[in-house]
This record gives structure tokens, C-alpha cells and sequence, in this order.
């Protein structure tokens, strides 16, 4: 109604996943050139068509998927997968979106890593945290590339932190250049998340030290400044109490 661009009401946010996920099959593939041919198609092209018409309703359905994931790369947990993938690509409620990232993230599938890099590019900044969580949690060096962009370039800060957050899960070499870009943010919260990230990602602490982390994440030896000493501290090494 009102509309003249005369597109179905999800053909938009369809094109944008399908492309999202090309996009990441590109990155991630490892050379794989096509869509999985499960995105090529659109058998519910409107919210009104979906299986479940409620958003509670459809929640309920979802989060059972969870307790049918096994964590391992079968055909059963592949076939479990493609359902959510088809459910994200025409679910209009961000809600709901959110649970289906959350639940999917328990299958260890290929499909299952394309659905929750695509939820990074996700129009709703609550989904795309989600997607941060879920891939930090799981720990594929895959998804570090994804998450640095999403570090670098989200335009919401809260998203941002979620994807420093999620880098901290990641232990490789590429999660810490990854992460030396918040240090440079001007945020303090967004330096400390990074700091805490780096503290997991390389088992070094150098507290709280931005520079010394800063030298750290360039390859550098890190010049520990000493801690100033308080007035309390200096007072009990002269005191005889």
C-alpha cells in the first residue's frame, strides 16, 4: 500500500541476506564462486505465508531446533539448519531473527556459519550482536575477517564492542591485528573490551597498558610504564605498623 516500488514485503530484506550470504561464501569458502542453492529460492515471500503466525508461536517452534542439534556436520543437522536459513531470510520481527542466530549457533554446519556471518550485516544492530556472541562463542578462525570489518566499520558502538567481544573467543594470530584497531578508538569502553579480548586471545597482560598493548599488537616489545606508587603505599613502607 503506498508503495510504488511494487516488490513483494520481503523481497528487499531477501535480497540483502541472499547477497549478504554471497558475500560471506566468497570470504569464507574458500573459493566457492555460487549461492548455496537453497538461497535461490523464496517459497514464503511474505510474513503472512509463514508456517507459524505468531512471533511467540514461531519462537517456540525455533528454540526447539536447539535441543535437536547434536554439534556435529550431518545430513540430519544440515537438513535442520536449511529450515532456520529459509526462516531468517522472510522473518520480519528482529525478535525472532535473534533467537533463530541464537539457535543456529548450536549447529556445526557450513551452512550454520553462512547464516550467522550474514546476521553481521543484518539491518537491526540487535541481531548483528547476537551474530558477534554466537561466532566468538564458537571460535572458527573463519569468521575473524567478518568480525574485524564489523569492528572497523559498524555504525553502532554497541555493536562494535559485541564484535571485539566476540574476537576474544578467536585465539589466532589475525584476532589480535584484528582487535589493535579498537585501541586506536577514542572510546574508553571500546579499549577496555578490546584490552580484555587481547588479554584471551594471546595469554599476555600487560593490565590495563593501551601503549603497551598498542606496541604488542605490532609485533613490538612492549614497554611496561610503571604503576605509580600511592601516597597509602608510600606511607606504610616508612611506618613501622
Amino acid at each position: 500500500m503506498g508503495n510504488s516500488c511494487n516488490m513483494p514485503p520481503m523481497s528487499k530484506r531477501s535480497a540483502t541476506l541472499r547477497s549478504a550470504l554471497a558475500i560471506v561464501c566468497l570470504s569464507a569458502g574458500g573459493g566457492c564462486t555460487t549461492v548455496p542453492s537453497w538461497a535461490k529460492f523464496w517459497p514464503l515471500v511474505s510474513a503472512n505465508h509463514s508456517t507459524y503466525r505468531t512471533p511467540q508461536m514461531r519462537i517456540d517452534a525455533i528454540r526447539e531446533f536447539a535441543s535437536r542439534s547434536t554439534g556435529t556436520d550431518s545430513e540430519d543437522q544440515r537438513k535442520l539448519a536449511n529450515q532456520l536459513a529459509r526462516q531468517i531470510q522472510i522473518e520480519p520481527d528482529p525478535f525472532v531473527r535473534e533467537i533463530i542466530i541464537e539457535t543456529i549457533a548450536n549447529f556445526r554446519t557450513p551452512l550454520a556459519q553462512q547464516v550467522l556471518q550474514a546476521g553481521l550485516r543484518d539491518e537491526e544492530s540487535a541481531v548483528r550482536i547476537a551474530s558477534c556472541r554466537a561466532l566468538g562463542a564458537q571460535g572458527d578462525p573463519g569468521a575473524v575477517k567478518n568480525l574485524g570489518r564489523t569492528l572497523r566499520a559498524d555504525n553502532d558502538q554497541d555493536v562494535r564492542l559485541a564484535a571485539a567481544e566476540g574476537l576474544g573467543g578467536i585465539k589466532t594470530p589475525d584476532s589480535i591485528q584484528a582487535l589493535s584497531i579498537a585501541l586506536e578508538d577514542q572510546d574508553p569502553a571500546l579499549q577496555f573490551v578490546a584490552v580484555e579480548s587481547l588479554k584471551s586471545v594471546s595469554g599476555q597482560d600487560f593490565g590495563g597498558d593501551v601503549r603497551a598493548w598498542r606496541q604488542y599488537a605490532t609485533g613490538q616489545d612492549p614497554a611496561i610504564r610503571e604503576r605509580p606508587v600511592s601516597l597509602a603505599e608510600q606511607i606504610r613502607k616508612v611506618t613501622p605498623f
